[in-house]
């Protein structure tokens, strides 16, 4: 199989993978893997290429966009677990020991003369 049929299958079979899937670590780990994949089938790939090769070419590029939303949504989704566990670690420590982050602006100022 040739550089760019590996490429465009690739591709398509990340692009299955993180189509509507939860975060998980294997799911990150199989992204880096894929990144890393590619950028050496892309340093592969070299002219003169055949019609085949440029429509697979032009297949991973129009599936690039996709995977790049489902990137994002991915890490918003990190994001979110993230502030959550900020939330649950700041809710936590409030509770240890409650009067850490009192304030003293309780002052009684008498405007009489």
């Amino acid at each position: 199989m040739s550089r760019t049929g590996l490429l465009y299958r690739e591709t398509k079979n990340m692009l299955v993978r993180v189509k509507d899937a939860p975060e998980s670590d294997e799911l990150i780990q199989a992204i880096e893997d894929f990144f890393e994949k590619r950028e050496g089938l892309i340093k592969e790939i070299k002219p003169p290429l055949s019609e085949e090769e440029k429509l697979e070419l032009q297949q991973v590029v129009d599936m690039e966009p996709l995977i790049m939303t489902e990137l994002k949504r991915l890490q918003q989704d990190v994001k979110k677990e993230l502030v959550k566990a900020k939330q649950k670690r700041a809710m936590h420590h409030s509770y240890i020991n409650p009067y850490q982050n009192m304030t003293i602006d309780g002052t009684y100022y008498d405007k009489r003369k």
